[in-house]
């Protein structure tokens, strides 16, 4: 159905939407907020809609069923994209604010080489009948691949980023989001150049399987092109819509492999097995639901579990998480600054609790984690992980809390990092058990990461500690299970002579939380201050 007319308009018309989007709505850098990519998402999928729905008027009934079965397919395996460019904006720690122009120049470098994928394939097509065979065997084989795919993303692998930083004049400067830097009177590329690199051969990858799938919808490059591009004009919005809580689709991998797998099979055996294209429209989507479907209600139970472990009092509910609650900490009454502490705490592990228990679930990775033995009343011993919550405070009430717990000394950090920190431990008839490292800034006015944090956030909850035996196989077993990116390639040197690494992961309610792996190989760790 592809006329001439038809392809320069169309392309117009998406080029004409994505200056408008750059030009207007995002001429600023600024972090998407949840409301801002939901109007987002909901236009980009109207005008989708809206384009289906002119080829269903204007070409029919079958060129407008396929349009939107393979903008289903595209939709849904776009899924995977988001979850990768998570990966790959925590392993270049890319500021929220810079997210939306990085994937701009994503979505306009795809929607040329997904182009060229679809007319090399249609050249394919029409000089090879058989070569629908081929691309069926290899839906078949793709999909039974995504079963427990691992997503992890390894840049420092990618050939085509190893050429660039050996031969490209590359700045260390992180100028905003631009990708080339004029610097003592040459051009250089910037990180961020890096950064586009990889989302660009990342998508490429992914397209090996979604351009075949629509292929095995429909036969007119038009439809493959079209439904192609107006799902990818929308994944931008769907990024940030989704990113913070498509953790929780565990099954969605599931449903795209047995899409990719259906379609596959459906062009294997097309010429004895004739399948409508509104029954595939029906069976995709029906798989695609049933698949988030059963996600959302597995996780109803571990929500209850939740909901249960703080009725029995594990997790009291604490009062909000204000500045005014962290100063009373400096308050001088004893037994306040030891609810104060409770409190604190509480929050800190309320932010563990959908992926913390996950981790323990690994034998290896329960195994390295330091365990901390208290007495309970009755005599029984109870095991508890140790974990430390870092608070991030203001220098003025980094020195109050210090004074009121009778000036305790400071850990032995590296003179590089900046940081000061001491802390803290509460207890309370063996009933409970916490700990505080109460952080504060050397430079107020740098560019150290408590500085950015207090900046930033203002006094909180800055990071979680994990304390374990091996800190380098925990950090291997995070990025290899849990495709999980470690902030530093390499362990590096703590407080008090330790070894750490760090973790940024999602917390509950679409929280970032750092997360501080800490090695104590004999299981021991330092004694705080006793606060109560």
């Amino acid at each position: 159905m592809g006329t001439w007319p038809l392809w320069i308009a169309f392309n117009a018309g998406v080029a004409f939407l994505l200056l408008l989007d750059l030009g207007l709505f995002h001429r600023r850098a600024h972090a998407i907020a949840l409301r801002e990519a939901l109007l987002e998402s909901a236009a980009w999928i109207a005008l989708s809609i809206g384009f289906g729905a002119w080829i269903f008027v204007a070409r029919g009934r079958g060129p407008g069923l396929e349009f939107f079965t393979g903008y289903i397919v595209e939709k849904s395996l776009s899924l995977d994209n988001v979850f990768v460019f998570l990966l790959i904006f925590q392993y270049f720690r890319v500021e929220p604010r810079y997210q939306h122009r990085l994937l701009f120049y994503g979505v306009v470098g795809a929607l040329v080489l997904r182009g060229a994928m679809v007319a090399a394939g249609a050249a394919l097509i029409a000089r090879f009948d058989w070569i629908l065979y081929v691309f069926g065997a290899f839906l078949l084989y793709s999909g039974f691949k995504l079963f427990g795919a691992d997503h992890a993303v390894h840049p420092e692998k990618n050939p085509l980023v190893r050429w660039a930083q050996k031969h490209l004049p590359m700045s260390q400067t992180e100028t905003a989001q631009e990708l080339f830097v004029r610097q003592g009177g040459r051009w250089l590329f910037t990180p961020f150049f890096l950064v586009v690199i990889v989302i660009e051969t990342t998508d490429l990858v992914l397209a090996l399987d979604s351009i075949p799938a629509v292929f095995g919808v429909t036969r007119d490059p038009f439809i493959v092109y079209s439904s192609n591009v107006c799902a990818i004009l929308g994944l931008r919005a769907l990024y940030f819509l989704l990113a913070g809580i498509l953790q929780y689709f565990q099954y969605l991998d599931e449903g795209l492999a047995i899409t990719v797998m259906f379609i596959g099979a459906k062009m294997l055996a097309e010429p004895w097995v004739h399948i409508s294209t509104g029954l595939s429209l029906a069976i995709v989507g029906g798989i695609i639901a049933l698949a988030i479907l059963i996600s959302v209600v597995r996780a109803k139970p571990e929500a209850r579990t939740v909901n249960q472990t703080q009725k029995k009092g594990r997790l009291r509910t604490a009062p909000p998480l204000t500045p005014e609650l962290i100063h009373g900490l400096a308050d001088p009454d004893v037994t306040r600054r030891s609810q104060v502490a409770h409190d604190l705490y509480n929050h800190g592990i309320a932010r563990t609790l959908n992926w913390f228990d996950d981790w323990g679930k690994d034998h290896e990775f329960q195994s390295l984690i330091v365990m901390d033995h208290r007495g309970r009343p009755g005599g029984e011993k109870a095991a508890w992980p140790k974990l430390t919550i870092g608070i991030a405070v203001q220098p003025e009430t980094f020195e109050k809390i210090r004074s009121a717990h009778g000036s305790p000394p400071l850990a032995d950090a590296p003179a590089d990092q900046d940081v000061l920190e001491f802390e803290l431990e509460y207890s309370r008839g063996g009933m409970s058990y916490v700990l505080l490292d109460i952080l504060t800034t050397k430079a107020p006015e740098g560019n150290g990461a408590i500085a950015r944090f207090l900046e930033k956030f203002g006094e909180g909850i800055q990071q979680i500690e994990i304390d374990v035996t091996d800190v380098d196989r925990a950090t291997e077993i995070l990025r290899a299970r849990f495709n999980l990116i470690p902030v530093y390639p390499a362990t590096r040197p703590g407080a008090n002579g330790t070894r750490v690494n760090f973790f940024l992961v999602t917390g509950r309610e679409n929280q970032k939380v750092l997360i501080e792996l800490v090695e104590h190989p004999n299981g021991l760790h330092q004694s705080p201050v006793t606060g109560h």
